[in-house]
């Protein structure tokens, strides 16, 4: 997502997603004197909005998956879309696209779930001096670039949009919503699952600032309070006519720091849990908590990308090698997420459609290799030190530690970690003269979701926002598979433009993540996304 560059710290190196039931069977449903099932979770403390248009980070969409319904969900399994909300999806051209809506469905305060609604919640996304986190995934909607305006380096605008509403948005008649886009993309309905394209209520609308807090959903569950930094409370809708709903009662989101919450889940008032990297090994020896543990290898890719937009050693392809061959990325991940990670191989996941391991030629550990790609490229300037930068977060410096002690030990390359809690920002500002963290897991299951949203920029001059990366070839493959007649064969051409990012060798796929929760025996049938390696919240089951 371009949220995931951005984004994705949403799911960082460890998936701390923690949720439970009371220490005791049941608990006072608030006040009513009837007994409710809760479930406890634990919940990121940088959670700063609960609404679905500017939320792109993990903690914030494992929320909303259960206060909202998409028009598509994706199969626990598979990842595979199937329609929801959506009584159909269709299109004869991939460029016009007609979706039916379910009937009778309703918002919590009791407005219509309707094509207006969807309408209505892209069109404020795509606004672009409401400057909503999820206004880029409108761009292939006709009329975007007319609602976008200019604006200046603090975000000020200067000159305002033309429009105020998608030209390409037409609503036929209450469940009918006919989308146009720019040009054909076959991917477009697997796009629709995605957070930033849930529906919005007048309400919410006409109040945004409250809704921030207290979201007007369609989906199983509603808020009830907010107690920013601290608790989030939601509380199951008796109204909700979809089959989607778990059999608990009550959701308590608990806000920890990073992964904090292991105490708690040890203590036994957590249900699920994951430990921090140094007491991993503890977590494992333990026969009665390895007996219900889940493990899932996830998309989540965490790399190394390099400031192409300015003169120095990452200018040469040999010099990125070299970086990469030098790296043992399953002692790195032995040292300090030993368990949550497998190296990587590829730009995209394995389990993601288009995906394939292997990709990646440079990215097998060889010293003597990365010696001479070292030397092939110039070697590294005498006296000067490595800058590696990433945002602030105790385990990924210690993961860019050990990577940055691999660079050291194996080219003689001296590091300095460079942590920021403004790394995203500097990051777009392109403020950076050295390696820096990147982390991606995919809004929806398409190969296109890795590369395009990634490296795409169509601007030969200046490259893409992040790494000042272009390369016509991969512009090209990319364009063939938006204009595929069908996904399987748009999924082909995307393919081709993983390869061009093989041969131009931009960044450096490090690990992809595996999600472990550990849980206890008061929840049952705990699955993990296999693309977000998020708990299905859904599919949980209170045991008691």
């Amino acid at each position: 997502m371009k949220r995931g560059l951005a984004v994705s710290a949403a799911l960082a190196m460890l998936a701390t997603a923690a949720c439970s039931s009371n220490s005791g069977s049941t608990s006072e449903d608030g006040g009513s004197g009837d007994t409710a099932k809760t479930i406890h979770l634990a919940l990121g403390q940088d959670v700063d909005t609960l609404l679905p248009m500017d939320s792109s980070v993990g903690d914030n969409i494992g929320v909303l998956d259960v206060v909202f319904d998409g028009l598509v969900r994706y199969d626990a399994k598979t990842g595979k879309p199937y329609n929801y909300v959506a009584q159909s999806i269709q299109t004869k051209d991939n460029l016009v696209w007609t979706i039916k809506i379910k009937d009778g469905l309703t918002f919590s305060n009791g407005e219509p779930v309707d094509a207006a609604s969807f309408a209505r919640s892209w069109n404020y996304s795509a606004y672009g001096p409401n400057a909503m986190a999820n206004n880029y995934y409108f761009k292939r909607i006709k009329g975007y670039d007319a609602m976008q305006g200019e604006t200046d380096d603090d975000g000020n605008v200067t000159v305002k949009p033309k429009a105020k509403s998608l030209s390409g948005l037409k609503v036929i008649d209450p469940q009918t919503l006919q989308v146009t886009l720019t040009a054909p993309f076959a991917g477009f309905s697997i796009m629709l699952g995605y957070t930033g394209f849930y529906p919005a209520a007048k309400a919410c609308i006409a109040d945004i600032k409250a809704c921030t807090k207290k979201p007007i959903g369609n989906g199983p569950f509603v808020i009830d309070n907010w107690n920013q930094g601290t608790e989030l409370t939601a509380s199951k809708r008796k109204d909700y006519k979809l089959s989607e709903t778990p059999n608990y009662d009550k959701i308590d989101w608990k806000e920890y720091a990073g992964s904090s919450s292991w105490p708690d889940f040890q203590a036994g008032d957590l249900d699920l849990g994951a430990p921090p990297p140094e007491q991993w090994q503890q977590a494992n020896s333990d026969p009665d908590l390895s007996s219900r543990k889940v493990t899932k290898e996830t998309a989540d890719l965490t790399y190394l990308g390099f400031p192409l937009y300015k003169k120095g050693p990452w200018d040469s392809i040999d010099f990125r090698k070299a970086i990469s061959m030098a790296i043992d990325r399953q002692k790195v991940i032995n040292a300090v997420i030993p368990g949550q990670s497998v190296p990587a191989t590829s730009w995209v996941a394995p389990n993601i459609p288009g995906g394939k391991a292997g990709t990646c030629q440079w990215c097998t550990f060889n010293p003597t290799a990365a010696k001479a790609a070292l030397a092939k490229a110039g070697g590294w300037p005498a006296g000067q030190t490595l800058n590696i930068y990433l945002g602030k977060d105790d385990t990924s410096e210690a993961y860019f530690k050990a990577i940055g002690d691999q660079i050291t030990l194996n080219l003689g390359i001296k590091y300095k970690l460079i942590p920021s809690e403004d790394f995203f920002a500097e990051r777009s500002a392109r403020k950076f003269d050295g390696a820096f963290r990147n982390n991606w897991f995919p809004d929806y299951p398409l190969n296109e979701n890795f590369l395009a949203e990634v490296y795409a920029s169509g601007d030969p001059k200046n490259g893409n926002t992040n790494f000042g990366y272009y390369d016509a070839a991969f512009e090209k493959a990319i364009k063939a598979g938006d204009d595929a007649p069908d996904i399987d064969t748009a999924i082909t051409k995307y393919a081709q433009a993983e390869q061009v990012l093989a041969k131009d060798f931009p960044t450096i796929p490090l690990d992809y993540s595996n999600s472990v929760t550990f849980y206890s025996d008061r929840v049952d049938n705990v699955a993990i996304n296999p693309f977000s390696g998020a708990t299905e919240l859904r599919l949980l089951k209170y045991v008691g």
